[in-house]
């Protein structure tokens, strides 16, 4: 099975392979970086990453043309930027309340759906999936490292998973590096935690984003 990425970046990608990896381990997918490129480990210069470009790219007409080389396409965003323009999905409904995981992730998931052009939904719709992660995919890690309230954190991920990295001697990442090959090695070494589906699934009942992801799987057909 041949799977196509768009994802935020490098370090996304390397953690939303790991994923499919883990998890159609033993059906040798196949994982194909479309958006931002990545040549030799490193994103192309030529092809800018960030969430307004997963915007884009949902947008476009050569969707149809990306499941014709491969059989299933994900979609990766985070949401901690998105009540910003274009984006404008909230984080809060009308009353101020928050909205849940489950309310935000269905909501991008929503604007995501409604980007894609008629034409693809209808030829390959059941062929696309969503990985929307609240706020930031470096959330999901947060249970390797903790059994605390920090398993479950949605907001300012990053600071708690890199005391967690620090402790096991890994370097620490940061806006400047997760896209270099020095921060993508400390995405690497944490991933190795992750060694088994089950572990996967164990990460993610603390994140429903996460977990609706991995369930959205389970309508790809597996060959026994």
């Amino acid at each position: 099975m041949k799977f196509a990425l768009i994802t935020e970046g490098p370090s996304e990608h390397k953690i939303i392979k790991h994923i499919l990896s883990k998890y159609f381990k033993g059906f040798d997918p196949e994982i194909n970086q479309i958006q931002p490129k990545i040549v030799d480990g490193k994103q192309d210069s030529k092809t800018p990453g960030g969430w307004n470009e997963v915007l884009k790219y949902c947008e476009r007409k050569e969707l149809n043309d990306i499941l014709i080389e491969n059989d299933y396409l994900i979609i990766q965003i985070d949401t901690d930027q998105s009540q910003t323009l274009p984006f404008n999905i909230t984080h809060a409904h009308k009353d101020n309340s928050t909205k849940s995981i489950e309310e935000l992730s269905n909501d991008v998931k929503q604007k995501l759906h409604g980007l894609i052009s008629k034409n693809t939904k209808s030829k390959n719709g059941d062929k696309i999936f969503f990985a929307i992660c609240v706020h930031t995919i470096e959330c999901w890690l947060l249970p390797i490292f903790y059994t605390t309230s920090h398993k479950t954190n949605t907001l300012n991920c990053l600071a708690p998973l890199n005391i967690a990295l620090r402790k096991k001697d890994i370097n620490i990442i940061t806006a400047a590096n997760k896209n270099e090959p020095n921060g993508i090695r400390s995405y690497e070494a944490a991933l190795k935690y992750w060694k088994k589906k089950e572990d996967i699934y164990f990460a993610a009942q603390h994140n429903s984003a996460f977990k609706n992801f991995l369930d959205s799987l389970t309508a790809i057909p597996i060959a026994e």
